[in-house]
């Protein structure tokens, strides 16, 4: 499975800023999935909100590499919290 599951202090339910969705990307996701194919990225249920700085930062590497539009059709984000993927990708525009 293409996938990673993102880990975030529990205290945290907003995410936000872009040098920190980078560096969570470099941390926890670079080098762990296909972007050849479609991929998976699980946010915990605790994480409520996400700002466009972090989603900017944490995509970028990806949009670099395969585009924002197989960005879009590429990645699966996975949230409990209704509508989240809609909310992450609209936010990469």
């Amino acid at each position: 499975m293409n996938k990673v599951e993102l880990v975030f202090d529990k205290k945290l339910t907003n995410l936000a800023g872009y040098d920190y969705g980078v560096s969570i990307y470099n941390e926890q996701v670079k080098g762990k999935i296909d972007l050849n194919e479609t991929f998976e990225i699980v946010f915990p249920a605790q994480i409520k909100g996400i700002a466009s700085s972090f989603v900017q930062g944490f995509f970028e590497e990806i949009v670099v590499n395969i585009g924002l539009i197989e960005t879009g059709k590429r990645a699966r984000i996975i949230s409990e919290n209704e509508g989240f993927q809609e909310m992450v990708l609209a936010k990469l525009q």
